[in-house]
């Protein structure tokens, strides 16, 4: 009601003011005819074949020529004035579509669709949905004169986007609580250490440049695979025409550790032919733009004097660390940066008997969607395996150690391998449960295997 009587107030003015400038008469409704005789020259917007208004706002189009008549097609939604032989001014009374029909003096006619919608704030409202797009836990109102935003668990994101907005919208209130937990989505790395043949490494297709002293990354994906059978990319045409000729029904099989591709394949039956071994098979997750860190090795007790002549032991850590901070989108691609680092003790360096560490380390930031490998290879030389001799503690270091008392990593014949598979992960994925799984299989194996010794202890 309050909006109907702005309405017909802003109407009245607009009609007192037609009549005080002797313009003519006013159309509101189906078939009025406006002619007036205003010669003053026009600065109003041209009107346009589509045209948005909102309910209570009154605007002036110009038009191209002199006017003769007017119909509104609806005039319980929107009413058009004539001002002068080519000047309009429409009103809209209540939100919907019409359409306004112009006869022209020179024997043309165009019609004018318009939209009045429900009020200047509900088409800011109706924006701001858009920009902020289908958020969860998000509500926008049109109250009154503003645009209210409201809700709880509102992450980073979707906090900078509203505060952008308000920017271009002074009219919009932000009410949504920030999320105090930040929940994120969670990523898994699936990290496995290998030592490979070195010609087998070549024979995966990962090429390392041997000219190049340092660490190396890659990214790894399939080659050729169909619906039956994943194929070994040899070149020979026999494969390829036995992969056109399966059929497509049934899903590939896939790696056991993780890698979904053809070269998951060629491992396995590398490390069934004996030309390459797990090391390590460790899983790290963190949620979205956090941290995961993944340490096997030792610590060096160091001892540091003090000003006051004191001294304090710091430990100093060394083996193969990997810091992961992954981020994902909402397409679920994940950028992630990565540093891997392998650092042992240098034995022939000593400073008052503290050793020396030799450190190589490997920093790189990558694009990559959930599933696919990182590859991260040249972080140990030759040199590694002759300080086992010099110092055989390094022998017993996890991963490492077994690594250095490999007589083929010893004669320059292996090498050091990581592969990073990122994986987005939910409390009910698969991956998630296919673990929870595995661990209620193996404490059902301890309790089976337990409870019949403590039987016999009670005996």
């Amino acid at each position: 009601m309050a909006q109907g009587r702005q309405v017909d107030q802003l109407k009245q003015t607009v009609e007192s003011q037609i009549q005080e400038l002797g313009n003519g008469n006013a159309s509101s409704g189906g078939g009025g005819v406006a002619l007036a005789g205003d010669k003053k020259p026009s600065v109003a917007p041209l009107i346009q074949p589509s045209q948005s208004i909102y309910a209570g706002e009154a605007v002036v189009r110009r038009v191209p020529g002199t006017l003769r008549r007017i119909a509104v097609g609806d005039g319980e939604v929107l009413s058009v004035f004539s001002v002068g032989k080519s000047e309009l001014v429409m009103i809209g009374t209540k939100p919907g579509e019409t359409n306004v029909h112009l006869w022209m003096a020179d024997g043309s006619q165009r019609d004018v669709n318009v939209t009045v919608g429900g009020s200047k704030s509900e088409g800011a409202a109706e924006t701001v949905r858009e920009l902020l797009g289908n958020t969860p836990g998000v509500t926008v109102r049109a109250i009154g004169s503003n645009v209210v935003i409201s809700g709880n668990d509102v992450d980073a994101a979707t906090t900078a986007k509203i505060q952008a907005l308000q920017k271009i919208y002074p009219q919009v209130l932000n009410f949504a609580g920030a999320d105090p937990v930040g929940m994120r989505p969670m990523v898994q790395m699936d990290v496995s250490i290998m030592e490979f043949n070195k010609n087998a490494v070549e024979d995966l297709g990962i090429r390392w440049d041997s000219t190049i002293d340092g660490p190396i990354g890659g990214l790894i994906r399939d080659v050729t695979t169909n619906n039956y059978f994943r194929v070994l990319p040899q070149d020979n045409q026999t494969f390829q025409d036995i992969k056109d000729q399966l059929p497509t029904k049934l899903p590939g099989p896939q790696g056991y550790f993780g890698i979904a591709t053809t070269i998951a394949s060629k491992i396995n039956l590398l490390m069934s032919r004996g030309k390459a071994w797990v090391l390590a098979q460790p899983k790290l997750s963190a949620k979205s733009g956090s941290n995961a860190t993944f340490l096997v090795g030792g610590e060096v007790p160091i001892v540091v004097p003090s000003i006051l002549g004191q001294t304090q032991i710091e430990y100093k850590e060394y083996g193969i660390r990997l810091n992961i901070n992954p981020s994902v989108n909402s397409s679920n691609q994940v950028n992630t940066s990565i540093m891997a680092e392998v650092s042992r003790i240098d034995p022939s360096v000593s400073v008052q008997g503290v050793p020396g560490f030799l450190t190589r380390r490997v920093e790189t930031e990558l694009n990559v969607n959930a599933g696919q490998t990182i590859v991260i290879s040249g972080l140990l030389d030759r040199e590694a395996s002759k300080a086992v001799d010099k110092l055989p503690l390094l022998g017993d270091i996890p991963i490492l150690g077994k690594l250095f008392r490999s007589d083929g990593f010893r004669g320059n014949k292996t090498e050091l391998v990581i592969f990073v598979t990122p994986r987005i992960v939910s409390p009910t994925s698969p991956e998630n449960l296919q673990d929870l799984q595995r661990a209620q299989g193996i404490e059902k194996e301890l309790q089976d295997e337990i409870s019949p010794r403590q039987d016999k202890l009670i005996k």
